[in-house]
Order: structure tokens, then C-alpha cells, then sequence
């Protein structure tokens, strides 16, 4: 892990409140979609994900961790669609009509993303790419944002259409965003924030 990596994680993490409840979701691996044409890279596989609102501060982290270290296969990016309200079914015609989005928060391996046309920094801690994003940036359309929906798939670059999609997370359907309240010192923060990444190597281990 690169301290560089670490402190900038830890950065973004120090601020951010967590709750005790269970945070995020967990998903399968070696689960490609059957339309997939790209590489089965291990960082296309999700292991888990999660996104919160912190209503104190206004924001939004997002959060996933692969079955791979992020950036291993070239052209691999990552892409949470964000139903604030009123999102609609975009990949309806590949059966995934529950998968609704209004707005999408995109993450790159190489520290950057965008929402729109806005550009934000994405953070990668080996296997886990996240990302703070202040709830301005994805204003309502209908919900609180207490109430937004989530999905997150990863794509690989230069293969057009649903055929560049590798894998959904939850597989078929949105989750709602967890919503925090208490604040835990920095530390604790930090290894909350990195717990996914630990969660994928245990998972891999037990393969």
C-alpha cells in the first residue's frame, strides 16, 4: 500500500461519520454478466460496496472493493448510478429493469472521476477505489438524500453498449444508501473505510 494512498484514504475517511449499523453489500465473485466481451480481470469483480450520507457534513462517500488490486487490467473504471428520485430503468432491455439512475458518479483507478461534467478525485487503497462527494453534486430529483438508491457495475474502456458492462452490484436491483450518525475517532474511521478491502482478501484466502 503506498503511504501516499494511505494518507489521502485517511484524509477523506477522518471526516466521514460512521454508525454501528452493518454498512454496504456484499457480492459474489467470478459472477461476470454472460454479455461481458472484455477481460475477466479480477478488478472488475466486485466484492462489496457501499455508499453513506453523512448529514452532518452534507456528503457522500462511495465505496468498492474488488476481487483484484484496482488498475490491474488497463481500461477497467468503475460507476455508481445514482437514483436520486427520478431514475429510470437504462438497462431495461438487458433485463435489468430494477437498476434505476439519474445521475452517475464515475471512478477511474488513476485518482480521477466525474459526476456529469464535474471532475472528483477518486482515492485507491489496494484492491478498494472510493471516493467523497459533497451532496451538491447530486442534488435532488424527488428523494431526500437520506433516500437515494444505488447500484454500482464496472466497465471496461473501448467496448460499446451493455457488452462493456462486467459486473452489477447488488446483481439486479438498487440498495439505499446508508446513512451515518456517530463519529468514531479517525483511526477507526480508516479501518471501516478499508474493511471491505480486508473482507475481499479473507474471501479470496478461504477460495
Amino acid at each position: 500500500m503506498h503511504p501516499k494512498s494511505l494518507i489521502a484514504a485517511a484524509a477523506l475517511l477522518s471526516s466521514v461519520s460512521f454508525s454501528a449499523q452493518a454498512i454496504g453489500i456484499v457480492d459474489a465473485t467470478g459472477d461476470f454478466l454472460p454479455s461481458y466481451t472484455g477481460v475477466k480481470g479480477g478488478d472488475l469483480d466486485v466484492v462489496g460496496a457501499f455508499v453513506t450520507f453523512d448529514p452532518k457534513s452534507n456528503s457522500f462517500v462511495f465505496a468498492a472493493t474488488l476481487d483484484a488490486s484496482v488498475g490491474s487490467s488497463a481500461g477497467g473504471f468503475y460507476v455508481f448510478g445514482v437514483n436520486r428520485g427520478a431514475g429510470t430503468a437504462a438497462f431495461a432491455g438487458a433485463g435489468l429493469s430494477d437498476v434505476l439512475f439519474d445521475r452517475a458518479v464515475v471512478l477511474r483507478p488513476d485518482g480521477t472521476g466525474a459526476i456529469g461534467s464535474t471532475a472528483i478525485t477518486s482515492v485507491v487503497v489496494g484492491s478498494t477505489i472510493l471516493a467523497k462527494v459533497d451532496a451538491s453534486l447530486l442534488p435532488s430529483t424527488g428523494f431526500a438524500p437520506e433516500a437515494y438508491t444505488w447500484n454500482l457495475w464496472t466497465r471496461m474502456t473501448g467496448i460499446a453498449g451493455f457488452a462493456g458492462n462486467a459486473d452489477f452490484a447488488p446483481n439486479a436491483v438498487n440498495t439505499p444508501v446508508t446513512v451515518l450518525s456517530a463519529v468514531p475517532e479517525p483511526a477507526t474511521a480508516l479501518m471501516l473505510g478499508l474493511g471491505l478491502g480486508a473482507m475481499g482478501l479473507l474471501r479470496r484466502r478461504q477460495r
